[in-house]
C-alpha cells in the first residue's frame, strides 16, 4: 500500500472515530443532564404506567383504594409509586429525599412530563404528589414479605456510576476501520494506476493505457485516466509522426542531392555538359529550398510561433482573386473553375495564410482532377453555427475513406496519388493555418463521384 492509502485511512478512521465519540458523548450528557433535573424520578415507560394507574385509582377510589393498591404493590418485586401529600409525608411511611419530591412536583407543572408525576386530588379534596423515584442500591425493591425469597431475576441495580458501553464503541470502530481501509483502497488504487502508467510513459512506453484498470469508474479519477490515456495517444501519435516526417524529409533531400552530385561528376568529366549540369543543380536545389521552406512554415504552425495579423479580411474578395489566378493554372488541364461565392462574409485572422491555405486545397484539386472536368468553390454562411463555409470539389477519384485524416499529415499522399508532383505537404499546413484561426477541416468523398474539401470558419 502506497502512502496515499495509509493517509486517506488515517483521516477517514480519525474522523469517524470523532463522530463515533462525539455523538456518543452527546448523548451521554444529555442522560445525564437529563438525571440532574429529573433527580431521582424514573422517566422510563413501565413508570408511565404505574403512575396512570395510581392516578386513576386515586381519583375514582379515594385515599383508602390507593393504599391498598401501593401496599399490594410493595408485596412484588416491581417499581413502587410513592403518594406524597402537601404536608410532604409519603402515604405509606417510606422516607423520601427531599431533592426527589422538589423534582417530581417541578415535573407535574411541566404539561409535557406530566406522564412522569402526577398531582391528583382524592374523593376527600386532599392532593397528593404521585412518581416512582429512580432508586439506586437495594432500595430499588423492597424487602420481600416474611418467608418469600427475592426471584433471582429481580436482583437492584448496581449502585455505581453509568458505565460506558464498551463492546459497541469497540464493533462500531472495527466496523468503521474496515470501510476506511475500503474507501482508502477505493480512491488510491486508480492513483496509483495512473502513477505507475506515467513512470513507464516517462521510460518510453507510450503505448502504456490504463483505461481498462479503472474498471468502468464513472468519476473524476476515471476521466483522469482517459485523459491520461488521450495524452499518451497524442504523444505517440506525434512522436510517430516526427519520426515518420524525419524518415520522408530524409528521402526527399535525398534524390536531389543525389541528382546534384550526379550533375556535377558529369560537370567535372564533360565541360561542354556544364550549363545543362548547372541547370539541372539549379532545379533541385530550388526543388530543396522549396521543400526547407514548407517544412520551415508547417514547424512554425505547429509550434505556434507564427503570429498571426488578426484583420478583417472579406472573404468573397480573397476567394474571387485566389480563383482568377488558379483559372490560369487549370485552364491548361482542360479544367473549369466555378464560383458560388456569398458577399459580405468578414472574417479576422491573416489574409496571407488564410490565401496559401486555400490556394493549396484548389491547387491540389486542380493536380487530381481529369481533364475536362470541373471545380467549384463555394462560400456560404451558416446563420445556425454563426460560421461560413467554404467547400472547395472536384471530380476526382477521391482517397480511400481509411485515408480521409491521414492526408492532413506531412509526406502523407493518398494511395490515388500514383506520380503526381509534391511533397505531401500542403494538406498538413493547410490544416495547421485553419485551425490557427479558429476554424475546422475536413475531406469527405462524393457519391457518385469526388472529392470535397470544406473549411468552417467562424465569422466576425
Amino acid at each position: 500500500m502506497g502512502k496515499l492509502f495509509w493517509k486517506f485511512l488515517g483521516f477517514l478512521f480519525f474522523a469517524q472515530l470523532s463522530t463515533i465519540i462525539s455523538v456518543a458523548g452527546f448523548f451521554w450528557l444529555y442522560q445525564q443532564h437529563e438525571l440532574a433535573e429529573n433527580a431521582g424520578v424514573e422517566t422510563s415507560r413501565p413508570a408511565i404506567v404505574l403512575v396512570h394507574a395510581a392516578s386513576a385509582t386515586l381519583e375514582f377510589g379515594g385515599k383508602p383504594a390507593l393504599v391498598s393498591l401501593l401496599q399490594s404493590w410493595q408485596k412484588t418485586p416491581m417499581p413502587q409509586v410513592f403518594a406524597i401529600d402537601d404536608q410532604g409525608h409519603e402515604l405509606l411511611g417510606r422516607p423520601v429525599a427531599a431533592n426527589t419530591i422538589a423534582a417530581a412536583s417541578k415535573l407535574a407543572q411541566k404539561s409535557d412530563e406530566r406522564l412522569y408525576a402526577h398531582k391528583v386530588k382524592s374523593t376527600d379534596g386532599q392532593s397528593f404528589l404521585l412518581f416512582v423515584p429512580d432508586l439506586r442500591g437495594n432500595n430499588f425493591f423492597p424487602p420481600p414479605p416474611p418467608g418469600m425469597d427475592r426471584p433471582r431475576n429481580a436482583e437492584p441495580p448496581p449502585s455505581e456510576f453509568p458505565r460506558v458501553p464498551i463492546f459497541p464503541l469497540f464493533a462500531i470502530t472495527i466496523v468503521s476501520l474496515i470501510f476506511a481501509a475500503l474507501i482508502a483502497w477505493y480512491f488510491s488504487k486508480p492513483i496509483n494506476h495512473l502513477r505507475n502508467a506515467l513512470m513507464q510513459a516517462a521510460n518510453g512506453h507510450l503505448s502504456t493505457r490504463i483505461g481498462g484498470a479503472m474498471n468502468h469508474r464513472r468519476d473524476e479519477l476515471a476521466d483522469l485516466g482517459r485523459d491520461f490515456d488521450s495524452m499518451a495517444g497524442r504523444l505517440e501519435s506525434l512522436i510517430q509522426g516526427q519520426r515518420r516526417l524525419l524518415h520522408h524529409v530524409s528521402h526527399e533531400l535525398r534524390s536531389p542531392l543525389a541528382r546534384i552530385q550526379i550533375a556535377i561528376g558529369l560537370a567535372k568529366q564533360s565541360y561542354d555538359k556544364i550549363d545543362v549540369s548547372l541547370d539541372r543543380i539549379q532545379v533541385d536545389s530550388d526543388r530543396m529550398d522549396a521543400l526547407i521552406g514548407e517544412l520551415l512554415q508547417l514547424s512554425k504552425l505547429e509550434s505556434g510561433t507564427t503570429a498571426l495579423k488578426r484583420e478583417k479580411i472579406e472573404l468573397s474578395h480573397l476567394l474571387k482573386n485566389l480563383a482568377a489566378d488558379a483559372a490560369y493554372e487549370a485552364a491548361e488541364h482542360n479544367i473549369l473553375i466555378k464560383q458560388v461565392i456569398q458577399s459580405n462574409l468578414i472574417v479576422f485572422g491573416d489574409a496571407e495564410l488564410l490565401y496559401r491555405a486555400v490556394e493549396n486545397i484548389v491547387r491540389n484539386a486542380i493536380k487530381y482532377s481529369p481533364s475536362g472536368s470541373e471545380i467549384s468553390i463555394v462560400l456560404l454562411k451558416n446563420q445556425a453555427q454563426k460560421t461560413v463555409r467554404l467547400s472547395v470539389s472536384d471530380q476526382g477519384t477521391g482517397v480511400p475513406d481509411a485515408e480521409l485524416d491521414a492526408i492532413f499529415q506531412p509526406f502523407m499522399r493518398s494511395s490515388h496519388a500514383q506520380s503526381k508532383d509534391g511533397y505531401g505537404v500542403g494538406l498538413a499546413i493547410a490544416k495547421q493555418i485553419i485551425e490557427a484561426h479558429g476554424g475546422k477541416i475536413k475531406a469527405e468523398n462524393l457519391q457518385p463521384k469526388g472529392f470535397q474539401m470544406q473549411i468552417d470558419l467562424p465569422v466576425s
